[in-house]
């Protein structure tokens, strides 16, 4: 049986973010919001039930992408309040003994760590109730918390229900609780919605168990900012800003120069080794991965791209689900699409394109070339406006180019095609035959010039 019981309400459309698409679906530092919250709960040995509704199967498709991750879900056909929310997961509630962790799918800063004290302080001291509260310079939009003259929980008076007394106070409701399970049962069979809004709100748990006379206490969290909730696409700027920087801090800690962090862009699964070089306005996305000694110049932008130890990215560089050789040089303007490959000690130059495209170890494509769906072989050169013609308007065909061949400036080949090792093409040549190993030819189209034979 697992420790604890994590329910996360997801079900809500988010209105204010102007926008057809379910709020926890929308990204911040590269993973959606409601994957940052599951991430939170690594090593806590929780079930997870996520409560959805709006776009329910967009939803559970993202979530279930997770790997090493069980996930379990209710729906929540019609949103009456996170009360009712929650007791959509009664089922699960009532097998479960013990304590019942409840989070937000729109609060993606929160930190595992944080959740982990919050869970053991609920459980060190024995309590049926406890709630993460923050105190905050400016509250306008959260509940606030309200405590009797001895200090303990009394109630949550949400925003929209609280007159200009109430909102003078600074502690807050975060939303997220830890509950004992017996406890939550009873308040969501005996729970109502005499309040302004008709809804069933999860906060008046607190005013519930307190008339039971629970053991029930708060949590203040240290950073207000892990419990920013994302209901507008400004505060999913200000969530990005947040995570952005924890993200070059540690990266920073790690060994990183990083020469302008406030115009640096990385993800939050991207992985860097240390003495790498990141310069401004860089773009890191996805699972990027760069090894020891690289060095990343402005305006790149890697996406799911995996670039070995010492490489060389030139400026406005981009690599997409691409890989690159350790000590290659790539750039500037250089555009590797998804499929490619640069193997060890090659050049990719200025304004090169390559697609589904292998460059085998100490190849050059230094400029203004496109090669698609084609296999370059070790220490081949090609020359300068070298277009590789893979698509006849119907079918994409493949070019192989053997090692140590070279390829004549403004050559164009049309695939299907082989040119075999250390073969040769003129320049200008429009080579639409196979070309035998040693071979040269030349011309419009391509004729033997002079044969290994």
């Amino acid at each position: 049986m697992d420790d604890l019981l994590t329910i996360i309400l997801a079900a809500g459309k988010g209105t204010r973010m102007k926008s057809s698409q379910i709020k926890v679906l929308h990204p911040v530092a590269g993973k959606t919001i409601i994957n940052h919250v599951i991430t939170a709960l690594d090593g806590l040995q929780s079930k997870i039930v996520n409560v959805i509704g709006y776009q329910k199967n967009e939803v559970q498709t993202e979530l279930d992408k997770i790997a090493g991750v069980d996930l379990n879900y209710v729906i929540q056909e019609e949103q009456l309040g996170t009360g009712h929310a929650v007791k959509q997961a009664a089922e699960y509630i009532k097998n479960h003994q013990g304590p019942v962790l409840i989070l937000y799918g729109d609060t993606p800063l929160l930190k595992q760590k944080t959740l982990a004290k919050f869970v053991a302080e609920h459980s060190s001291n024995s309590r049926d109730l406890t709630i993460l509260t923050a105190k905050l310079a400016d509250p306008t939009g959260y509940g606030r918390v309200i405590t009797d003259q001895k200090g303990s929980l009394s109630r949550v008076i949400e925003e929209k229900d609280a007159d200009q007394k109430i909102k003078q106070i600074k502690e807050i409701n975060s939303g997220v609780y830890c509950v004992d399970s017996k406890l939550l049962i009873s308040f969501l069979n005996n729970m109502d919605n005499n309040n302004a809004q008709h809804e069933y709100y999860l906060t008046d748990l607190i005013a519930y168990a307190a008339k039971k006379n629970c053991q029930t206490g708060s949590y203040l969290i240290e950073d207000p900012a892990e419990i920013i909730g994302i209901n507008t696409r400004k505060q999913q700027a200000e969530a990005e800003e947040v995570l952005r920087a924890r993200i070059i801090e540690k990266h920073f800690n790690n060994g990183v120069t990083i020469i302008d962090p406030a115009t640096t862009y990385i993800d939050v699964e991207v992985e860097i080794e240390n003495d790498v070089t990141i310069y401004p306005f860089t773009y890191l996305e996805g699972k990027t991965t760069i090894a020891s000694g690289s060095v990343i110049n402005p305006h790149c932008r890697l996406q799911d791209a995996v670039i070995a130890e010492n490489v060389n990215l030139l400026s406005n560089t981009v690599i997409i689900s691409s890989s690159v050789g350790a000590r290659s040089n790539i750039g500037p303007f250089a555009y590797l699409r998804p499929g490619s490959k640069v193997g060890q000690d090659c050049k990719i130059g200025d304004f090169v394109e390559l697609k589904k495209t292998t460059v085998r170890d100490g190849a050059k494509v230094p400029h203004l070339s496109y090669a698609g769906d084609a296999e370059i072989g070790e220490r081949t050169n090609i020359g300068a406006g070298t277009i590789f013609a893979n698509y006849d308007g119907k079918t994409k065909s493949r070019t192989k180019v053997g090692k140590d061949a070279f390829i004549g400036s403004d050559s164009i080949l049309i695939a299907p095609l082989n040119i075999g090792d250390n073969a040769k093409t003129a320049a200008g040549s429009v080579v639409t035959r196979d070309v035998k190993e040693g071979t040269t030819v030349m011309g419009v189209p391509a004729r033997i010039y002079k044969s290994s034979d």
